[in-house]
């Protein structure tokens, strides 16, 4: 029964009486809070006859499937690398003269000595060194006592015929002597350069500090706290700064840019790979990842290889640095 009929009856009922009765007005609340309690219960009934007609529905296949477990992405190989801050070498001495057809000079390093290299021209490459500790002489040969800016110092020579790997006409020439500061100096030739010249080059030296060349490879990303421990015209090694009292080069990773040759095919059991587009393989070893080689063009090679004790790295984090470097055309 609705609202309406509840009142209705109750005023039929009370027609004869002169005023209404006092709880009429109450009667009629009654009625509204009646009809307002059915109205609520309608609603809740309705309410839980959805839920059960919907919830067959929702569970026969309505609702989004529940999402598929995902395998966890596989942990980035150089996490935690960065692009290197190199401190690039900075030579002390410059050249007052220079033998005729020499090319330009780069400056390199060989951990705790820089270098002053020239290597334009096979004709005539010097390479000249200055550190705490004197330079390898590279040959056995006949020394004698000389001077060089009025200093001792002793001169080294050897005939082509004896020196292996040079051609006719070339001549090992090497001066060793050590500056007002203490540290030693040495320049070797293995080309044309004559004594009288290797000399003179050596005498006309000043003592202004020549610029840092650029790198011959960029770098994009390394281990952290890495050096630059050898750079030469076309060769670097990064490596720990511990190394950079070792005089000797290939510590750490080392990159070198070299010619393609017949001896450079790949073995079978190499691995064959691509490192940013060309083909590249990767030689095996009982250490770890062995030495890369990376085919730029049908006359250029470059190889990357890991000195595992300085500088441990795996076969994928060996792949992730090389596809990160980039080589001048």
């Amino acid at each position: 029964m609705m609202l309406e009929d509840d009142l209705r009856a109750m005023l039929r009922e009370r027609a004869d009486a002169p005023v209404p009765a006092p709880d009429l007005l109450e009667a009629v609340r009654g009625g509204i809070r009646r009809s307002g309690r059915r109205r609520r219960a309608v609603l809740v009934a309705a309410a839980v006859l959805a839920t059960a007609v919907a919830v067959p529905v929702a569970i026969s296949g309505d609702r989004p499937p529940a999402p598929v477990p995902q395998e966890p992405a596989p942990a980035d190989p150089v996490a935690g690398w960065q692009r290197p801050r190199l401190d690039l070498p900075v030579f002390p001495l410059t050249p007052g003269w220079t033998p005729p057809g020499a090319g330009t000079a780069r400056v390199g390093r060989v951990g705790p000595n820089v270098l002053l290299i020239y290597g334009d021209s096979a004709d005539r490459s010097m390479e000249l060194s200055v550190g705490p500790k004197p330079a390898d002489w590279w040959v056995e040969g006949e020394d004698r006592a000389t001077t060089v800016h009025g200093r001792p110092a002793l001169i080294r020579t050897l005939d082509a015929d004896v020196y292996q790997g040079n051609r006719p006409g070339d001549r090992y020439v090497g001066v060793r002597w050590q500056l007002a500061d203490g540290r030693w100096a040495q320049l070797g030739s293995g080309s044309r350069n004559t004594e009288a010249e290797v000399l003179r080059f050596a005498d006309g030296l000043r003592p202004v500090a020549m610029p840092p060349t650029p790198l011959p490879f960029g770098i994009a990303t390394a281990p952290p706290g890495l050096v630059l421990q050898t750079l030469t015209t076309d060769y670097l090694c990064l490596a720990p700064p511990a190394t950079l009292t070792d005089g000797e080069s290939g510590r750490g990773i080392c990159l070198g840019l070299g010619t393609v040759s017949g001896q450079d095919e790949p073995s079978p059991e190499d691995e064959r790979l691509t490192i940013g587009g060309r083909p590249a393989t990767l030689e095996s070893s009982d250490q770890g990842p062995g030495t890369l080689n990376v085919r730029l063009d049908a006359k250029r090679l470059l190889s990357i290889a890991v000195e595992q004790a300085d500088v441990p790295l795996t076969r994928d984090q060996l792949i992730r640095f090389a596809e990160d470097i980039t080589v001048p055309e």
